[in-house]
């Protein structure tokens, strides 16, 4: 049965009252919800989100009030003189265009014995620094870049995550089994001092082989001791990986080695030389950042060293004083009190060294973004390649560990009828009995080696969330 999960923003703390059983896709389940870093790197992207709404409103039309009343009057030479008063009420709307227009319409209520409202409209049109969308837009286009950052770095810690979640469990079940192989170790060794205080019984071994086999199964016990306390430590590390209390309750269910094997299908290496350029989340963000953000720094950079040339024109009518035509909503349409204006201001830098320096910084900066990147690129093909190929290697470790395991199991067989039959002594058996424990282990660690070599190569080829279901739905 197929897991599909979906990352949604959100952020709780679940109680678990009652003791948990996770399977493998369970325990991904959980981590990809409720781990700290899922939830901080979601948190970041919301803010990211928002700061990109705050660029698109500075594009977006924008309106003010203010409002202000005034009262006074004065005594002089014990005469009271009549107190004056002002009240004005003022909105305003501006508008910044993407070419870098700023516009600016103010309409002004001034009151005091007589009504005189006034209308301004002031426009500043920069003809050269400061023209044209790529500029004007720089930062509104640098937080779009961002917000594709943010999300791919939730991805990013999504795709560690459940990686990290599949490495523990696989630590549990390895330890699991080195506990299980040291149990039959155990079993083995103390079948053997039972065997050998019968042959001292009918005189067939000598006292001193009683030894030989005791120290064994002393051995044996002390290795179990240290596997299982390394069993309770890997449990830890487990819940540790998915994101929950370490006082939590949990049991974690058997895994099929086999089957988690087949989930991964390896690529080609040309494939996967492909697939981690275009799926690297680093690589990604760092492709973004040298078309985005640097080249734009460069731009800047640029245009703050050319030359300041700005068109200013206003209309305004109105503000007038007294009563009569000069008061009223008609006088702003009477054509009795108007005003227009247009200016150019021309500024030109002369030998300005710091502007120079920007420049050059940036074009430096954009050479450097660039190598890296070239550098970059190798690594991560690099990377691939090793990958691939250990993948490769694990998996003939595999075979040949397991093949050796299957001929050691018949050594110590062999070896125990012989001793049964007085044709070796307790040493030799031990000597069987050591190499069978090792042969067990050896196999263990190549099956979890391959299985998380096949973890990592499919995290290095970003195909770690489309292998377990996991859909990332960030709102």
């Amino acid at each position: 049965m197929k897991h599909t999960f979906f990352i949604l923003l959100f952020f709780c703390t679940p109680v678990f009252s009652q003791p948990l059983t996770l399977s493998l896709p369970e325990a991904i389940l959980l981590a990809v919800r409720q781990h700290p870093n899922v939830q901080s790197s979601q948190l970041s992207y919301l803010a990211q989100k928002f700061s990109l709404q705050v660029q698109q409103w500075q594009f977006a039309p924008q309106y003010s009030l203010q409002a202000s009343a005034n009262y006074n009057n004065s005594i002089t030479n014990g005469q009271l003189y009549e107190g004056t008063h002002n009240y004005n009420v003022q909105p305003a709307a501006s508008w910044l265009s993407p070419i870098g227009t700023q516009t600016t319409l103010t309409f002004s209520n001034s009151q005091t014995s007589n009504y005189n409202p006034g209308l301004s409209l002031d426009i500043m049109q920069p003809l050269v620094r400061g023209f044209g969308s790529a500029v004007v837009e720089a930062a509104l286009n640098n937080a779009k870049d961002s917000l594709i950052i943010s999300r791919l770095s939730t991805e990013g810690v999504l795709r560690q995550t459940v990686t990290n979640v599949i490495n523990a469990y696989l630590a549990v079940v390895a330890a699991e089994k080195n506990v299980l192989i040291d149990k039959q170790a155990l079993q083995r060794a103390e079948l053997s001092v039972k065997q050998t205080r019968l042959f001292i019984q009918a005189g067939h071994k000598a006292g001193n082989e009683l030894v030989t086999v005791q120290a064994d199964a002393a051995s044996a016990k002390t290795t179990l001791e240290n596997d299982s306390n390394n069993l309770l430590q890997a449990r830890y590390a487990l819940l540790a990986a998915i994101g929950i209390d370490p006082n939590t309750p949990v049991t974690f269910t058997s895994l099929d080695l086999a089957a988690l094997m087949q989930k991964y299908h390896l690529p080609t290496l040309a494939e996967t030389k492909q697939w981690i350029l275009q799926n690297d989340i680093q690589y990604q963000i760092d492709q973004i950042t040298l078309h985005g953000q640097t080249q734009r720094n460069s731009l800047i950079a640029n245009d703050n060293s050319r030359w300041q040339l700005n068109f200013t024109g206003n209309i305004s009518t109105g503000h007038a004083t007294g009563g009569g035509d000069n008061s009223g909503l008609a006088s702003l349409i009477n054509g009795i009190n108007q005003q227009k204006s247009a200016s150019l201001n021309l500024i030109i830098p002369i030998d300005d060294q710091a502007a120079k320096q920007a420049v050059q910084s940036a074009k430096i900066a954009l050479k450097q973004a660039e190598l890296a990147l070239m550098q970059q690129k190798w690594n991560k093909q690099t990377t691939a390649i090793n990958g691939w190929n250990s993948v490769q290697s694990a998996e003939r470790a595999l075979h040949f560990a397991e093949a050796a395991e299957k001929l050691q199991f018949k050594t110590w067989q062999l070896s125990y009828q012989k001793y049964l039959h007085g044709l070796i002594d307790s040493l030799q058996l031990q000597s069987a009995q050591f190499s069978l424990v090792r042969a067990q282990q050896a196999s263990l660690n190549a099956r979890i080696n391959y299985l998380r070599a096949l973890v990592t190569l499919d995290q290095l080829i970003g195909n770690t969330l489309k292998t377990w279901n996991v859909r990332v739905r960030l709102s």
